[in-house]
């Protein structure tokens, strides 16, 4: 099967004709969709099952779905959990292009 376009190539070509209020409902999906995606990424990348995962951190497998889909509204705890049981931990990264200090 063939997979489709990054995430982030939608949202730049959306960004270049949207209004301000536009992009501030993008940013706040695209945040989202990152975060979910990560999560799965790396459950897959370690080889397990949402119901592994949701075994591993004490959490419904129907909300690690949601979370997955962009469609649940997590915790910092849950993410936490979620983090800890994929090895991972919750922190602001930058997005400047610059590098910290500069």
């Amino acid at each position: 099967m063939p997979e489709g376009r990054p995430f982030d190539s939608y949202v730049e070509e959306y960004r270049a004709t949207a209004d301000e209020a536009e992009l501030q409902v993008l940013d706040d999906y695209a945040d989202t969709f990152r975060l979910a995606n990560q999560i799965l990424t790396e459950r897959k990348r370690i080889g397990l099952t949402q119901v592994d995962l949701a075994s591993t951190c004490g959490i419904a497998q129907s909300e690690i779905s949601r979370i997955e889909r962009g469609d649940g509204n997590p915790t910092v705890e849950t993410l936490s959990r979620i983090g800890r049981s994929l090895n991972l931990n919750l922190q602001f990264v930058s997005v400047s292009s610059t590098p910290e200090g500069s």
